[in-house]
């Protein structure tokens, strides 16, 4: 991982970054299988995105992993549409403030 990695995107296989960022290895775009050989992250990561669920992990998981590793900076987790945003968003937040994370 490059010490200029600013944006991770974890379990988004078609995150899309700006030029500006790719073409110094400011982005990557990883698995959640790849997170634990990242670790610990660098102290250049400003945001991680991630789903709010797939078929390896949902954001509370993720939420977890990198508070535990240390990580207190940006989350933003993508969703679908969704009937009640607020009340999820409530949930994330909560979990998030309890690791030092900023959602």
């Amino acid at each position: 991982m490059s010490n200029a990695l600013r944006c991770l995107a974890i379990g988004i296989a078609d995150a899309v970054f700006p030029e500006s960022l790719t073409s110094n290895g400011g982005a990557l775009s990883i698995n959640h299988d790849q997170l634990a050989m990242h670790l610990p992250l660098p102290a250049s990561l400003e945001l991680i995105v991630v789903p709010l669920f797939c078929n390896d992990f949902d954001a509370l998981e993720i939420i977890e992993t990198l508070g535990a590793a240390g990580y207190r900076g940006q989350l933003r987790v993508v969703t679908p549409k969704l009937p009640n945003r607020q009340v999820v968003l409530r949930e994330l937040r909560s979990h998030a403030v309890r690791q030092g994370i900023t959602l």
